[in-house]
């Protein structure tokens, strides 16, 4: 931890830096105005030849002083409200939380409309709301289809971990399949060395296993600490896939024989899977299918602290202008506009009056 110099200035609230600007040129009006008034309406009541003798002794610079001093204490209150910041303290900032790698399924059969829009979109709208709930965990990004690479690693920063999500389609991966165990084992490498407390591999798919090994794969995650949830996005009658033909009409997936290609939510598969990998698995339903998850699987598991970057802690200064403004506020309420002794006004009111 350490203190930088005083010369950095920030404001907590600089919006009211707008609100002092225009203190100065209102409130130089308000008391020109209420001045003028105020010798208005002494007007009305006395007689223009009492009104020398009445004021004898007042200092008219005096009374313009006040009025500034008035005006200084309105204004650095108005600053210190801004909550004026010099110098801030540095430190390495620590979190605690959740390791999690989303593994995210870019096949065609993603593609499927058995659930609306299709089932890529809802898969991406799953992956928001876990971002959104993990608030203190550390997210990874693990695309696959018919192999897997590591888009985002694991880190606390949600924005690029939901910019990623929202560029994914079908396209990120040429190579067609669906390869479980490729994903589990590009998951096992984004934990890393530092990744020392709880970890676990979320997966977003339909299910359709095209590839060996995932069985295997989840297994000698779990031995490893590593818990894997499945989450099933589709319906068992599935839909029929259509894919875009190079001028962007949808055309009906046709398998060798010349049949159109129907994709269904496979839902044995992705028990056996979560369960293989020590966590469970749920069909996706709304939103509430992602809390569930995190209340009933990721948020018992033991969190691990980890570092958060540079943390930036600013040093409140308000009280600076503030003890000006109550000091300024004490002078001009014993500040007299009186440029003479009493004696002598007292001796002048009297001349007056007789």
């Amino acid at each position: 931890m350490e203190e930088v110099a005083v010369n950095s200035v920030n404001f907590a609230k600089p919006q009211m830096l707008w609100l002092a600007a225009a203190c100065v040129p209102l409130l130089s009006l308000f008391l020109v105005w209420t001045w003028r008034r105020k010798q208005q309406a002494a007007a009305q009541f006395i007689r223009s030849r009492l009104w020398a003798q009445l004021t004898v002794g007042v200092s008219y610079p005096r009374q313009i002083l006040k009025r500034v001093l008035f005006a200084f204490v309105v204004v650095l209150l108005v600053f210190t409200l801004a909550r004026p910041q010099i110098g801030f303290i540095e430190e390495e900032a620590r979190a605690s939380g959740l390791d999690i790698v989303v593994c995210f399924d870019v096949s065609r059969s993603m593609l499927a409309t058995d659930v609306s829009p299709n089932r890529l979109s809802r898969a991406k709208l799953a992956a928001y709301d876990l971002a959104g709930i993990a608030k203190t965990d550390r997210l990874g990004l693990v695309p696959f289809a018919g192999n897997a690479f590591l888009q985002v690693p694991l880190a606390l920063d949600d924005e690029a971990f939901l910019q990623s999500v929202r560029a994914l389609d079908t396209d990120v991966i040429p190579e067609q399949g669906t390869a479980f165990a490729d994903a589990i084992r590009e998951s096992m490498n984004a934990f890393g060395k530092d990744s020392t407390g709880a970890r676990a591999v979320v997966i977003l798919t339909d299910g359709e296993d095209h590839e060996e090994g995932a069985i295997e794969a989840a297994r000698a995650a779990a031995k490893e600490g590593v818990r894997i949830f499945t989450i099933g996005i589709g319906t068992a009658q599935g839909a029929l896939l259509q894919a875009p033909d190079p001028y962007g009409n949808p055309i009906f997936v046709k398998d060798a024989e010349g049949n159109a290609v129907k994709s269904r939510l496979n839902e044995p598969a992705l028990k056996q899977l979560a369960e293989a990998g020590g966590g469970f698995y749920l069909p996706l339903q709304g939103r509430r299918t992602l809390q569930t998850l995190y209340d009933r699987g990721l948020a018992p598991l033991p969190k691990t602290e980890f570092k958060a970057g540079r943390a930036r802690e600013w040093i409140e200064r308000f009280q600076w202008p503030l003890g000006v403004a109550i000091l300024l506020l004490m002078v001009e309420f014993v500040f007299s506009e009186q440029a003479l002794p009493s004696r002598r006004r007292n001796r002048a009111l009297a001349e007056a009056a007789a």
